[in-house]
């Protein structure tokens, strides 16, 4: 079976319309319009060895946060998209954990096909707590 294409616009190019990927753009089209993110500080597809050598995972979407002078190790948002029906959320968590051990986002965005959770950490605990919305992008 043959996929079209769908344009990303972040990337610039068009890639493989896969479900997952649909997921990918819808986040990418919320954090545009909705949330206010500057298209510049959002990488689609990050590879973490850009901070860990040792690893060759790809976060699917993170927002940077320079203009508060933090590192690429410290992304405003991390966020991790899934097809829906492909996993469950305890699946989606146990990727997240070993982005954590990479990254430390002070939001992070699980999207599961339409459901959606996030989560923010608490700069004094370093834990993260479920919140109802993503403030948005000042």
């Amino acid at each position: 079976m043959t996929h079209g294409t769908i344009y990303d616009p972040i990337r610039r190019k068009d890639v493989p319309d896969t479900p997952e990927e649909r997921v990918r753009q819808a986040t990418v089209q919320f954090l545009l319009n909705e949330i206010k993110v500057p298209a510049h500080l959002i990488t689609v597809e990050f590879g973490l060895c850009a901070i860990d050598p040792k690893t060759d995972d790809r976060v699917d979407i993170i927002v940077s946060n320079f203009r508060e002078g933090a590192t690429l190790d410290k992304p405003w948002l991390l966020v991790e998209c899934k097809a829906p029906g492909e996993y469950t959320w305890e699946a989606l968590q146990v990727q997240l954990n070993r982005y954590l051990k990479v990254l430390t986002p002070k939001f992070v965005m699980l999207a599961l096909g339409d459901a959606v959770r996030y989560f923010e950490r608490d700069d004094a605990t370093g834990r993260f707590k479920k919140i109802e919305k993503l403030p948005d992008f000042k």
